[in-house]
């Protein structure tokens, strides 16, 4: 029996199938196509490494991850562990953008962040591991002058002052409860129940929670775009420069905020 195979199988106008059936990308020497069985709707390119892609808004959102206080602000948990909490704050510019360029574009805004429980119960020691590397080091849930590290209901907890003032009360809020925002969440129910097909990412820490979720939304066959200039990390440069060559060899797109904000209009039934 010969089987036929329609990965890789000419698309009839210059383009090669990436996939099958409706799931499928065509790729293009200028573009990728992430919807190319779709007739109607609000196509967009988006200019992106390793090449430009066209999606419609209306399969995208936009995940910011984990700007809260305990790793952006003064006093926080970054802060007081002796790592560069500025570095951190770098991203709320671009995050804000981000938002606001969402919001133009009518796409939904998820909000992914760190809420853990009281007792700790559902962290194991691999975990509290990451984050006490020291007898004297807070870990997570343990207290500092402005509460409890990263525990629901805590300042440390709750978003940045900039980003709280944009949240919106028909915005999707997601606690996690690892660094990867997939893990033990609603995160792929939600984004399925509401036909998302492709993430576009911001957030802290972008080589850790930010690069984990992305790869997960990789993994689940979900488009993912990192925002360059809407991540950061304390950790040293090395590391944003790993996950923005990882994120556009194998994971998706790299973009800035700039590009998210600006797509140029795509017309249906164009290769």
């Amino acid at each position: 029996m010969r089987v036929v195979l329609e990965t890789y199988g000419d698309t009839g106008d210059g383009g090669v199938r990436l996939g099958g059936g409706a799931a499928r990308w065509h790729l293009y020497d200028d573009h990728v196509h992430l919807t190319p069985h779709h007739t109607g709707g609000r196509l967009a390119r988006f200019e992106a490494e390793l090449l430009p892609f066209v999606e419609d808004l209306d399969a995208c959102a936009l995940a910011v991850i984990d700007m809260q206080n305990d790793f952006c602000s003064p006093g926080g948990w970054t802060d007081r562990s002796g790592l560069d909490h500025t570095a951190c704050r770098a991203a709320v510019p671009g995050a804000v953008r981000a938002v606001e360029a969402a919001r133009r574009h009518g796409m939904r805004v998820i909000w992914i962040y760190w809420h853990n429980r009281l007792d700790l119960r559902n962290l194991g020691a691999p975990t509290l591991w990451s984050f006490k590397h020291r007898t004297d080091q807070a870990g997570i849930g343990e207290e500092l002058d402005r509460g409890r590290v990263l525990t629901e209901g805590s300042w440390g907890a709750s978003l940045v002052d900039e980003l709280a003032e944009l949240v919106d009360a028909d915005d999707i809020r997601v606690p996690k409860f690892r660094m990867n925002g997939f893990h033990g969440t609603q995160l792929d129910q939600v984004l399925r129940t509401q036909g998302v097909r492709t993430l576009f990412l911001a957030g802290v820490n972008v080589d850790q929670c930010v690069s984990t979720t992305m790869e997960d939304a990789y993994f689940r066959d979900y488009g993912a775009v990192l925002l360059a200039d809407a991540t950061a990390t304390s950790s040293p440069a090395y590391c944003k420069d790993a996950v923005i060559f990882n994120a556009k060899q194998c994971w998706g797109f790299v973009t800035t905020t700039e590009r998210f904000a600006a797509p140029d209009p795509y017309p249906a039934g164009a290769g």
